[in-house]
């Protein structure tokens, strides 16, 4: 391991929590082998996101491409939007990997999850407009999630 050089790494970043999105999911609509790997479409159907103390309401019409990988790890990309009344709509698109957990990986630093649970990570980007929720566009936000029957739960945490 390369240890921490402080002329180029002055500090560790720290993560803030920013909020949560509820996101309610479709069955996946297979698509079959593409490309040398199993894909499937999930249809966005609505939700709610909470940040900074705001409350949106995700629209209908997002989409979850998935990629299923011959070990079951699922590659995604949503995208989405979620409209907060006066302070605007917002897109967002998250980008992670969601696996179970499987034998071997309490060996690996990457594997799993603190309770045993299945790993699922990602990277949100948001386009927010001026305003209120402008802020959004200029950080990294990283999420901690699970899905439960038809709604995907997501923690956010702004990168610091």
């Amino acid at each position: 391991m390369i240890a921490p050089n402080e002329a180029t790494s002055p500090f560790v970043p720290v993560l803030k929590p920013a909020g949560r999105i509820e996101v309610k999911v479709a069955p996946p609509m297979m698509l079959g082998e593409l490309a040398g790997t199993e894909r499937r479409l999930i249809s966005i159907l609505g939700g709610s996101v909470e940040v900074a103390g705001r409350v949106g309401q995700i629209l209908p019409g997002g989409s979850d491409l998935q990629e299923v990988r011959a070990d079951g790890t699922i590659s995604l990309t949503a995208r989405y939007a979620a409209d907060f009344g006066d302070a605007g709509k917002l897109l967002i698109e998250n980008t992670g990997l969601r696996r179970e957990k499987r034998a071997g990986d309490d060996s690996r630093p990457e594997g799993g999850t603190p309770d045993g649970g299945p790993y699922f990570r990602g990277v949100l980007h948001f386009s927010a407009p001026p305003g209120a929720l402008h802020w959004l566009n200029d950080s990294i936000f990283v999420s901690s999630g699970v899905r439960e029957g038809g709604t995907v739960y997501l923690d956010i945490h702004q990168v610091c």
